[in-house]
């Protein structure tokens, strides 16, 4: 066991991370070569100039890097940016580029329904590039010889993590660059916050294997003694890179950076990062790895027939949803607050969300019933979707 593990299994994350950050820099981890920082700052410049010029020699040195890279990637310390702490994330996913984009780059698929772990809710402005230029990027993987880039602007609200409990909703600028390099298809997917989220609001991971949260809709952090401050996700930025390794294989490196708190005052450690990548790129490999996940067309075709259910039915679900939630909230420890309480009592959850946060959630519960889990709403049994 690594010195930094002994210390975070002993004494807690948070604790861990102020503890190493002040008193143990001698352990520093490894740093990223400099013209791989450099790429990367380049490619988030790049993400903010819409139309702007697509160079290779502005990502060779980081593609270069990712596909010798071996070992934990969560060893390595990126450059600080943006004011805030970085970290790196590696993990190989059974299945081709084609198809993985065919589920996360699909306009006709929220993205939040392949990343549960992390995101309440997300979608595209109009404009955007998905929206307006070219709605099916997959269909270029392997079949171009210039980068084809693609710019956009998204909305995120994000899932609680485990350490404040905090949701907030901001915008994004996203760039993606389909390319190859060494023979082997590569996407690049860049994205840089634009403006400070809104105010924190408190969440609660009730279980996090079944995606299942609860939000409050109340100001403030699910943290002890830190629960009433307004805190704010100040800034954040990620390239992700996608490497096709073979026809059912893709290895997928995040460099991830954020700055997050109170009063301009950044809490955000490098582990803090670790940890909700390391949630993200979990529930992402076994969701895309699933021999239950419905094909494309499949999951599309549901997601527009649930999206337009009528408010007496959505209502009915959602009655049912809240219900489910009331009951978990019995034996959850950290449900036994009475702001909390006084939100789920008699089923009055179902008040407080509105109706894209509650297609959100019926979404996120016919995913989980194709899969395999426990949903916490009923499904009829619904026909597949031809291909189109």
């Amino acid at each position: 066991m690594s010195c930094r593990a002994f210390i975070r299994s002993r004494f807690g994350l948070p604790f861990a991370s102020l503890f190493l950050a002040l008193l143990l820099p001698a352990f520093a981890q490894a740093a990223l070569p400099q013209p791989v920082e450099a790429d990367l700052g380049a490619l988030l410049d790049l993400s903010q100039k819409r139309g702007g010029a697509i160079n290779p020699s502005d990502y060779d040195a980081l593609l270069n890097y990712v596909m010798q890279l071996k070992g934990d990637a969560r060893e390595l310390v990126p450059g600080r940016r943006y004011d805030g702490n970085g970290s790196v994330l590696r993990v190989t996913m059974k299945t081709g580029l084609e198809r993985l984009m065919h589920y996360c780059y699909n306009p006709a698929i929220p993205n939040y329904l392949l990343f549960p772990s992390v995101l309440r809710l997300g979608g595209w402005y109009a404009g955007s590039d998905i929206l307006a230029k070219d709605t099916k990027p997959w269909t270029h993987v392997g079949k171009t010889d210039a980068p084809l880039a693609l710019w956009g602007q998204e909305y995120e609200v994000n899932a609680p993590d485990s350490f404040g409990g905090g949701y907030y909703r901001y915008d994004l600028n996203r760039l993606l660059i389909l390319t190859k390099h060494g023979g082997k298809n590569v996407l690049i997917s860049i994205s840089k916050q634009k403006n400070k989220s809104t105010v924190g609001k408190k969440a609660v991971i009730l279980d996090d294997g079944d995606w299942s949260y609860f939000y409050s809709g109340i100001n403030g952090l699910n943290k002890g003694l830190i629960g009433w401050a307004d805190t704010y996700m100040y800034d954040s930025a990620s390239v992700q890179v996608f490497v096709e390794d073979g026809p059912n294989q893709t290895t997928f490196t995040l460099f991830k950076w954020l700055r997050a708190g109170w009063t301009g005052l950044n809490v955000v450690q490098k582990d803090h990062i670790n940890e909700g990548a390391t949630r993200y790129a979990n529930a992402f490999k076994r969701i895309v790895e699933s021999d239950r996940l419905p094909s494309p067309e499949d999951l599309a075709a549901h997601v527009r027939e649930l999206s337009a259910m009528s408010d007496a039915d959505l209502d009915r679900k959602i009655a049912s949803y809240a219900v489910a939630i009331e009951n978990i909230a019995k034996t959850s420890p950290a449900m036994n607050k009475s702001e909390f309480q006084k939100v789920v009592e008699g089923g009055k959850y179902a008040k407080i969300l509105n109706r894209e946060e509650r297609v959100g959630v019926i979404l996120v519960e016919y995913l989980k019933s194709r899969l395999g889990k426990r949903p916490l709403v009923d499904f009829p049994a619904m026909p597949t979707a031809r291909k189109s």
